[in-house]
């Protein structure tokens, strides 16, 4: 038997899992570690503490299997995708990462907009957003001239933690599609948009396919984690992507509604796609020759941990939660929730955006708000639905992953919304499962992602089914959000906070 690694950094933590090439898991590791907020808007991380928690994920990992290291044939990376992580010549880092979820490049965004001009839908066929590299970047260099000066590489985050693995600097084409600094459409750097802006046209990485080997295992990383030295890393994939593969969402028409810290829905399709408007977002596929058409939210599961634990301050168990809020009727009893804790990426492009609970009333309750929260991340995900529906593009499967595959409430609530069977896979965790898969093909054990996945993707053949009753609600409950969005929208303008 054959074993891979998957590791995955996240938003909160980072995971290591082992796996045989069957797909059943023999070691799983995780730790977590904080996210800094030091200005209002500012969100950034520490990329050394990243590689403190991986090294120890992996080795929680080992130390669960019953067979000897050098039995893992490769190892493929997934992570939390858009930050920027800064390095100098001496490949030391410059500055925290500054993470997806950041809102201080406003202003950049803004100039981008402007200067990329025609670029936008012929190149990087996708609108820039703060948090993402570019605007991170071009932000730097108008904040933080000599920090600027000395960087000498930019990478994205589980990019960074490949480079400490291996010693070698590279991204893959997932990532890079989602910096905004990447030609989705030639499948490169754009440097005609580094010329417009005025920006370095020599940081940039090279760009390899995501199953393809990038490294291997160094000797003090050996030493370190108990990785056996010359172990192949593949280039691996922005997690959305590994999410993907790890649920074989790899053929046109097959969609999926992800639910993590953020969360996102997503079709694939064997052409680029681009909405007049540009709300979603077309990024290269982990899959050679496919792409993902996405709507990318910065809310998600967050927000339901964040009104669980800092509104709400419930101790109760997110299983108990999701009992109770299954007993809560489809509409909430008259709560609509804006679920724009962090300012919204797609499809409101707003990043000024803020959460309001409308409709509360002296009968309702703490669930009844705790349902809100969940059916108004799902509703701004029906938003980007509607992008997909107009674009005519095929929709004949809906599988979910992440957090909201694990409660009956999502599903359920996504089955009822999108009126479709809501499938889910038997992978546990889905990200580090498509990093491995992308490492077994990289290595040779399969010969490409689709025969990987039959081999080590399985999915559950009972799908939760939508309730028609429930549908009809939901489709008036979204007039609400959308009108409620519309005539806040101007608030969030004034809103200094």
């Amino acid at each position: 038997m054959r074993y891979l690694m998957g590791i995955d950094l996240g938003t909160s933590s980072v995971k290591a899992m082992i796996t045989d090439e069957n797909g059943v898991i023999h070691g799983l590791g995780q730790v977590g570690y904080e996210i800094h907020t030091p200005e209002i808007g500012y969100v950034q991380q520490d990329p050394l503490k990243w590689w403190t928690a991986t090294k120890e994920a992996v080795r929680q990992a080992i130390k669960c299997v019953d067979f000897t290291t050098e039995k893992i044939q490769g190892i493929g990376l997934s992570g939390q995708m858009h930050g920027m992580v800064a390095l100098d010549e001496n490949k030391k880092v410059l500055y925290p990462a500054i993470i997806h979820l950041d809102a201080r490049s406003t202003e950049e965004r803004k100039i981008i907009q402007e200067i990329a001009a025609d670029l936008i839908q012929s190149e990087l066929m996708n609108q820039p957003s703060t948090g993402m590299m570019i605007c991170s970047l071009l932000w730097i260099k108008n904040h933080m001239e000599q920090q600027y000066e000395k960087i000498r590489y930019v990478l994205s985050p589980k990019d960074y933690i490949r480079f400490q693995l291996t010693g070698e600097i590279s991204s893959e084409v997932s990532d890079a599609s989602a910096t905004l600094a990447f030609s989705v459409k030639n499948r490169s750097w754009c440097k005609a948009l580094f010329k417009r802006l005025d920006l370095k046209e020599d940081i940039w990485p090279k760009v390899l396919n995501s199953q393809e080997i990038a490294g291997t295992i160094t000797k003090e990383v050996h030493h370190e984690t108990g990785l056996p030295e010359n172990t192949k890393v593949v280039a691996g994939a922005g997690d959305c992507f590994a999410a993907m593969v790890g649920n074989g969402i790899i053929k046109t028409g097959i969609m999926t509604c992800n639910i993590g810290t953020s969360s996102q829905i997503a079709v694939v399709t064997d052409k680029p796609i681009c909405d007049s408007d540009m709300q979603c977002q077309l990024w290269c596929h982990a899959v050679p020759g496919v792409w993902a058409y996405q709507g990318g939210a910065l809310n998600g599961g967050g927000t339901l941990s964040w009104a669980k634990n800092k509104m709400l301050c419930d101790g109760t168990s997110f299983e108990e939660l999701d009992r109770e809020i299954q007993k809560v009727p489809a509409g909430s009893n008259g709560i609509t929730f804006l679920p724009y804790l962090a300012g919204e990426r797609t499809p409101f492009n707003n990043p000024k955006a803020r959460g309001v609970y409308y409709g509360l009333n002296l009968k309702q309750g703490k669930y009844d708000m705790l349902r809100a929260t969940v059916e108004g991340v799902l509703y701004n995900l029906m938003e980007c639905k509607k992008i997909f529906d107009a674009q005519n593009l095929p929709q004949e499967m809906l599988i979910a992953s992440g957090g909201g595959a694990r409660g009956m409430s999502w599903k359920q609530i996504q089955a009822d919304m999108f009126a479709m069977p809501v499938y889910t896979t038997e992978t546990v965790e889905e990200a580090c499962m498509g990093a491995a898969v992308l490492a077994a093909v990289g290595t040779g054990i399969y010969g490409n992602i689709e025969e990987a996945c039959k081999k080590m993707v399985k999915i559950k053949e009972k799908p939760v089914e939508p309730i028609w009753e429930n549908h009809v609600r939901y489709k008036e409950g979204l007039q609400i959000f959308e009108e409620l969005y519309d005539n806040l929208k101007g608030m969030f303008e004034k809103n200094k906070h």
